[in-house]
């Protein structure tokens, strides 16, 4: 079965349009195959650079590296984490001078005795491995999976999965799907290198957990009720996660095609439109740099799964 024919209709041509770039450069690339020096994904990757959500996100850089705020954390969801994260999610060129100063930035403070205003995650011996995470996937990509300063923060994620099945005080010290999803799509960023077995067996337990449960439901552990998010299709989060993200993150992990996700994946179609397009939204857009259009990043990450769901031809 090939991904294209469980669309009601073909939304490629929308994903294409010269108006997204970011959002052209990834569908080239995710859904058409095209290689990095392809002329079209270096023109449209190109111009992605200098137009809104990056080209926003950039211009506010400061010369060191980070974004202006009190700390890294702050402000919501402003600030030098959250702009490392959104320029990741929205593709950015990882080799561009200002994303890896960005990267070098978030771990030379770190090693600072403040930790970048970090040490309230850090103080405690496990928890908030959503922002763990996230701090590991974008310096990842950046180039620095293999930085030695990198190291403690794997170790974290690995001891968290471990030691405490990702429980977070955030959580009531439950064990939290929106942290185990961040970790496991932090890990997956890592390169080959930094890949050890012990990395592996933790995303193996972060698969098993999230698929332990249905991902459709979302009724993972937790000290309240099940987050409004969970079934809503929302881009861009930032440590939250919902079923999309969570399908994003297996599919990371490489195991978007066990059988277990087929529940959720069909969750996913039955929520698409006559024209094969899925409606987003950007719940935190009144605290975000730049607007986007969230349903056709969020079509795009359905059909990105989807591909590598039902690959054509049995690739």
């Amino acid at each position: 079965m090939s991904w294209r024919s469980l669309l009601k209709g073909d939304p490629v041509p929308w994903l294409l349009e010269r108006r997204d770039p970011a959002v052209r450069s990834l569908a080239l690339r995710s859904l058409l195959d095209r290689g990095p020096r392809d002329p079209e994904v270096r023109e449209a990757q190109q111009r992605a650079m200098g137009t809104p959500p990056i080209s926003t996100i950039l211009g506010r850089q400061r010369p060191s590296g980070g974004w202006p705020g009190a700390n890294m954390y702050g402000p919501k969801y402003e600030g030098t984490l959250w702009s490392n994260l959104l320029l990741i999610e929205y593709g950015v060129d990882a080799s561009d001078t200002r994303v890896k100063r960005a990267a070098r930035y978030v771990l030379d403070e770190l090693g600072q005795p403040d930790m970048g205003g970090m040490r309230w995650v850090f103080n405690r011996d496990h928890g908030a491995s959503c922002v763990i995470g996230n701090l590991v996937r974008y310096v990842s990509i950046a180039g620095y999976g293999n930085d030695p300063r990198v190291e403690p923060l794997v170790e974290r994620l690995v001891q968290d999965s471990k030691k405490f099945d990702a429980a977070c005080w955030i959580n009531g010290d439950q064990p939290c799907a929106w942290g185990y999803a961040r970790l496991i799509w932090g890990l997956a960023a890592l390169p080959e290198g930094a890949r050890t077995r012990e990395v592996a067996r933790t995303i193996r337990r972060g698969v098993e957990f999230l698929l332990s449960y249905r991902v459709e439901r979302g009724k993972y552990p937790t000290d309240t009720e099940p987050s409004y998010l969970w079934r809503q299709l929302s881009f861009p989060l930032f440590y939250q996660a919902d079923v999309l993200f969570v399908l994003r993150a297996l599919d990371a992990a490489g195991a978007i095609d066990d059988d277990r996700v087929q529940p959720a994946i069909a969750w996913l179609l039955s929520r698409q439109d006559p024209r094969g397009r899925w409606a987003g939204r950007a719940p935190y857009v009144a605290r975000m740099p730049s607007k986007v259009d969230a349903s056709k990043w969020v079509t795009l990450q359905v059909c990105t799964l989807l591909k590598h769901a039902f690959p054509e031809n049995g690739a």
